[in-house]
């Protein structure tokens, strides 16, 4: 069973314009990994090279760390979402999967995937009426057509409402619960951050930070406390980046952060809401300065 796959060196340009320079991609067996960037970065081409949409001008496969052939050859192990899902109008939800499920050949149960994505009450309303969150989980259902090992979605969160956001990221977990490799395109950086083990950030086609969120975790980050009541002037706490009357801001890891939050509370001072700056948040900031 393979447990991982991706992309080593890729190298696209399009005329004079480098798409990707040196780029690596992994995927790897219940994980969810994060590509993320500004536009024009090369996220999508690089995952239309993993679908093997676009021929990148070097670089290659790889399964378990040996090259497999082609990236078409991803496809046997991949199920992908590039962009809005498209299906037959006129067609029933249920009837659009049953359409793919023959076109693959393969014996999936399209009932089972579609109380999974949770479209079992409207699954015999036709596609022309579903709302665009539906659209995405039917766009789902698709992917997992076959029970592939990996998944490459791109945007899957895109023009959602939150409600259905949130059932959509809870959704990711249980499939990477499952077994699933996972990698998602977003701008969602807070949605993301809250399930992504690994993560990939391109600026300008290049990889200006890789690595599993747990490694950065404890960095410092922008952290605010904010309080009911004004605080002390006489306030000894150390180096801060901002104090106002009802507030503190400052940079702590999350370590830091329990430690103050004990010598205040010593003070007898309790905030009643304490924010922290995103992991990827402040990267992708301090990338695109």
């Amino acid at each position: 069973m393979v447990k991982s796959i991706g992309a080593r060196d890729l190298f696209l340009r399009y005329g004079s314009q480098t798409i990707l320079d040196g780029v690596d991609i992994s995927l790897v067996s219940g994980r969810i990994g994060a590509l993320i960037g500004p536009n024009g970065a090369g996220k999508s081409s690089a995952f239309r090279i993993l679908a093997g949409l676009v021929k990148p001008d070097r670089g290659h496969a790889v399964a378990d760390n040996a090259p497999p052939g082609n990236f078409r050859s991803l496809r046997s192990y991949c199920g992908y979402l590039l962009e809005t899902p498209d299906f037959y109008p006129y067609l029933s939800g249920k009837q659009n999967l049953e359409l793919l499920r023959r076109l693959s050949g393969t014996r999936t149960n399209v009932s089972d995937l579609i109380n999974l994505v949770g479209l079992s009450h409207d699954s015999g309303k036709k596609v022309q009426h579903y709302s665009k969150g539906m659209k995405q989980r039917l766009g789902l259902a698709q992917v997992l057509i076959g029970d592939p090992g990996f998944l490459i979605l791109d945007e899957p969160f895109n023009g959602l409402d939150p409600e259905v956001r949130e059932q959509m990221i809870a959704f990711l977990i249980t499939l990477r619960n499952r077994g699933k490799g996972i990698l998602v395109s977003t701008h969602l950086l807070g949605d993301i951050e809250s399930i992504a083990d690994d993560f990939t950030m391109l600026h300008r086609g290049k990889v200006f930070l890789a690595g599993s969120m747990d490694k950065y975790r404890d960095n410092r980050q922008n952290v605010t406390l904010w309080f009911s009541n004004p605080l002390p002037e006489n306030l000894d706490i150390g180096p801060v980046l901002t104090l106002t009357p009802n507030s503190i801001r400052l940079l702590a890891g999350i370590g830091e952060t329990e430690m103050l939050l004990q010598k205040l509370s010593v003070a007898g001072l309790f905030p009643y809401s304490v924010t922290r700056s995103g992991i990827l948040h402040d990267k992708y900031m301090e990338m695109t300065r």
